[in-house]
């Protein structure tokens, strides 16, 4: 439930509906942080969907990586994660001069990553 990421100079996605804005909403009807944080994340899914028809987005529900995996996914606060040779994801933006949460520089394994930074959305770059 961290949102203490390194700014990144281009936000892929910044239209899509991100957690903290969904977990901000959810202030005064979800008692527990836990609880509002997953609420929010499924809220966040719902609204990309409907934003994006277009693009994939899993839910920190779809626990089983997507065969084939995309080579990139935005996260749910619109942060790129990019997909490693040996399937790991790496936050393309970590910079450890500017972000307090360690665990933004792990490479972290699909269920990890959709589960704590979840919604992902796939990432169609444009040339």
């Amino acid at each position: 439930m961290s949102t203490g990421r390194a700014e990144s100079a281009t936000q892929p996605l910044v239209e899509l509906a991100t957690v903290t804005e969904a977990f901000d909403r959810l202030e005064a009807t979800v008692a527990s942080e836990k609880d509002r944080w997953v609420t929010a994340q499924h809220a966040a899914a719902e609204a990309r969907r409907r934003q994006h028809p277009g693009r994939t987005t899993w839910a920190p529900t779809d626990q089983e990586e997507p065969v084939p995996a995309p080579a990139e996914v935005v996260d749910g606060e619109g942060e790129l994660w990019t997909r490693t040779g040996n399937g790991t994801w790496y936050m393309l933006s970590f910079n450890p001069a500017t972000c307090e949460d360690e665990r933004d520089a792990d490479y972290l394994t699909w269920r990890e990553l959709v589960d704590e930074y979840g919604p992902l959305t796939g990432h169609q770059r444009t040339v």
